[in-house]
């Protein structure tokens, strides 16, 4: 039976999603690991996180370990979470050190990288510490956001990602003046690429997400497009213009960017910015990332209100959602069927899956 609500391509052969193995094929997996996430831009952390001298964070993109640092020449680093001498993690969470010292042998470098210290190194013929140093990635503050790259030799995020910049200042003008308020994480028990896939359309907003769907947006001019000829999707909406509400929406309208292959910056109505960032786990697992900024670094009412209402409505709503997608894909019944693609776009609307799985084939194909 044919769906009259179907948008099917101009040659009129509907476009299908993608096959099962994009999700849950362990080779296919390591290769999305090689190709996309350790050689693109990926949202790490904030700058305020690392705002003193002396300041760390470390985190994992899959199977590295990274350390970021807040030297004393008052730069931003980032650093493979490595000891040079026999390969043990450095440290661990965040902290305030003058030093980056191995718990393993007691190697000792400087928030530069440099090694400073190896105990009894000086009885060894040869030993030459200047010549020791941490691995350093690639690092970028994006309007106060800092963005890693595990590819030494990728183009900066204007080149990458160009107008996007311009476009997150016209919706919040102060928005290098946040600061890091609260984040919590969850592990989505799905692929990576279902969650973002989740992510990066509304098409499920009517039935899964009634709260979202009042209480921040109007559905009436939601929309999410690719973003010209760069891997960019632009989520945009007017305010939510219901009496339910979460907050004062006025103000500003929505607007979220999501930079493949695993970063969004969203900033809802009235101002309030937040963030996701995705980080695989395994072929069938994803942490989720979910923060906000403010002013001040403070959680203030309104702010308390967006972090409850999300975190009780659409958040939890969305880890319900990708765990049984990810069980479904795994079945042996299961074939992908034709994409709701609509030239119009709107709510109702999977064209940014379709973006996103072009992306996708690209990469690992």
């Amino acid at each position: 039976m044919t769906n009259p609500d179907l948008k099917a391509v101009s040659d009129g052969v509907p476009v299908l999603g993608l096959e099962a193995k994009y999700y849950n094929d362990r080779e296919l997996f390591q290769r999305t690991m090689e190709k996309l996430f350790y050689q693109n831009w990926l949202l790490a952390c904030h700058s305020s996180q690392v705002g003193k001298t002396g300041d760390f964070l470390s985190l994992e993109i899959f199977d590295q370990d990274i350390v970021i640092t807040h030297t004393r020449e008052g730069e931003i680093k980032a650093f493979y979470n490595v000891c040079q001498h026999r390969g043990h993690k450095l440290v661990e969470g965040i902290g305030n050190r003058k030093l980056l010292v191995c718990p393993y042998h007691a190697w000792s470098y400087d928030l530069e990288g440099n090694l400073k210290a190896a105990p009894h190194s000086q009885k060894v013929p040869g030993f030459d510490s200047a010549k020791i140093c941490l691995t350093e990635i690639r690092l970028q503050n994006f309007l106060g956001f800092i963005f890693i790259n595990l590819d030494p030799d990728c183009a900066s995020m204007d080149e990458t990602y160009p107008g996007i910049r311009e476009e997150m200042l016209s919706l919040c003008a102060d928005v290098e003046q946040r600061q890091y308020a609260y984040h919590h994480t969850a592990d989505e028990g799905c692929n990576w690429f279902v969650a973002v896939e989740n992510y990066n359309e509304c098409y499920h907003c009517g039935p899964c997400h009634p709260s979202f769907a009042k209480g921040v947006i109007d559905p009436a001019s939601y929309s999410i497009e690719a973003y010209g000829e760069i891997e960019v999707l632009h989520h945009t909406s007017k305010p939510s213009s219901s009496d339910d509400a979460w907050y004062d929406v006025s103000g500003a309208d929505y607007g979220s960017f999501f930079l493949w292959p695993a970063s969004s910056i969203q900033f809802y109505p009235g101002g309030v910015v937040n963030s996701f960032s995705w980080r695989p786990l395994a072929v069938d697992d994803v942490r989720v990332y979910r923060t906000f900024y403010s002013n001040n670094g403070e959680v203030d009412e309104t702010l308390q209100k967006v972090i409850d209402n999300d975190r009780e409505t659409t958040f939890q709503e969305d880890l319900d959602i990708v765990k049984e997608v990810q069980r479904g894909i795994n079945s042996r019944g299961y074939k992908p069927g034709p994409l709701v693609l609509n030239p119009e776009g709107g709510i109702n609307n999977e064209g940014p899956i379709q973006k996103l799985h072009e992306w996708l084939r690209a990469a690992v194909d």
